[in-house]
């Protein structure tokens, strides 16, 4: 069930995809209270990306875009703190904001893909996969581990979804792929970052190389066990 009309909303600084996964630790009580409620009702909540965790009206997000989040798994601690894991669903633009509840809620207008010729997708989703491979292995090596195998979803738009989690760029440029309407210009722009980003790996190597103790601080680990969930959702 999904409420459009009073959408729940949970402000965080991340950038939540549609079938990606993300992890949660629950303890203030505005958002245990929405937890539950949300449990109680079996519908998801939104996720949209703030400065802050404040909400009160639309000038403090980021931006206007978001997406629903369903609750997979729960387990809660001693103390009443939740840990949980969600999967992105449906993004949506929001209409209006509610502060009736103790948190905040929305009447927001859900939004999908525009639909674009499988033929014109070969190219960019070969050119990605290739890049992304080539990305993840620079990244491993400037922590000093190893990718061995990967398994990237085979879809296109999930695909791009996937990617747009796991690069380690600015917020902005994350919301601004979330907000795309096509696969096909998702994929595009994630070829130049991935190109722009490969480049400055290689500037980061060659710095490890000269000072090793200035190496592994700058980037942040990626999990092996993270990435291989991206592909569960083809």
């Amino acid at each position: 069930m999904n409420n459009f009309d009073a959408l729940p909303l949970f402000p965080l600084d991340v950038v939540l995809y549609p079938d990606m996964p993300l992890p949660l630790h629950i303890f203030e009580p505005r958002y245990l209270e929405m937890v539950a409620y949300c449990r109680t009702h079996n519908m998801p909540f939104g996720v949209v990306l703030s400065p802050d965790r404040t909400l009160s009206d639309t000038q403090t997000l980021v931006s206007q875009v978001g997406t629903t989040a369903r609750i997979q798994q729960m387990d809660e601690g001693e103390d009443g703190r939740l840990d949980i894991i969600v999967a992105g669903e449906t993004r949506f633009r929001i209409a209006e904001i509610s502060s009736e509840q103790p948190y905040t809620t929305a009447r927001v207008a859900p939004f999908w893909e525009h639909m674009t010729d499988p033929l014109l997708l070969k190219a960019p989703f070969d050119m990605v996969t290739g890049l992304f491979r080539t990305y993840l292995k620079s990244l491993f090596a400037l922590t000093h581990r190893t990718l061995s195998t990967l398994q990237l979803p085979l879809e296109p738009e999930n695909l791009s979804y996937a990617i747009a989690s796991v690069l380690q760029i600015p917020l902005s440029e994350k919301q601004k792929l979330l907000e795309m309407t096509t696969t096909e210009s998702r994929l595009n722009c994630e070829i130049e970052i991935l190109r722009r980003e490969i480049d400055a790996q290689g500037c980061l190597q060659d710095i490890q190389n000269k000072r090793p103790e200035c190496g592994p601080s700058v980037i942040e680990p990626v999990s092996v066990r993270d990435l291989n969930k991206l592909s569960s959702r083809n």
